[in-house]
């Protein structure tokens, strides 16, 4: 019982965290990032959960990617959050993909995030970036609304495409 209520109360915490950041003006620490090796990282930390739930994974990065001018930490909360959304959305295994390149105009860098997941119903698809919305148990409903938040926060958009039964596909543009 005493490891299961520091579970609880770090999980506490975490949300109270969570919440403060989306309430706040975020001040982004903007530097150089390489977004292909942020991607390696970040899949290599959900690695070990991939790998227990026997998920493939693949990271296809376009060559020679320009760094972006970002906030590092920022950005990895919101590449593990969608990571972890699309692991949660197969519980029977899958394939998790992550492409990256640049975009036709060349003034942005595209990601896609695609999961073969158990996908998102139509008529929750336009709510998951609302505070507080989740289908699954003991979610916070916050993870999405704060990466929205942090990509927007670095002037990018996110999106969603999802089939239920199928898999769900997370866009992201952030610029150059």
């Amino acid at each position: 019982t005493t490891g299961l209520l520091v579970q609880e109360v770090e999980r506490m915490n975490r949300t109270i965290s969570e919440l403060l950041s989306f309430s706040r003006p975020a001040v982004l620490d903007l530097q150089p990032v390489n977004v292909a090796e942020l991607l390696t990282e970040s899949l290599q930390l959900v690695s070990a959960d991939t790998a227990s739930e026997q998920i493939r994974n693949s990271l296809h990065c376009e060559p020679d990617l320009p760094r972006i001018h970002a906030d590092r930490d920022r950005l990895s909360q919101v590449f593990i959050n969608i990571l972890l959304n699309g692991l949660q959305a197969m519980e029977h295994g899958g394939d998790l993909e992550i492409i990256a390149r640049k975009s036709s105009s060349g003034k942005r860098i595209e990601l896609q995030f695609h999961d073969t997941g158990k996908g998102i119903e139509p008529e929750h698809l336009g709510q998951v970036f609302f505070p507080y919305f989740t289908t699954k148990s003991g979610g916070t409903g916050i993870g999405l609304a704060i990466s929205q938040k942090i990509i927007f926060d670095h002037g990018g958009t996110i999106r969603l495409e999802s089939v239920p039964g199928k898999g769900t596909t997370v866009f992201v543009e952030l610029p150059l």
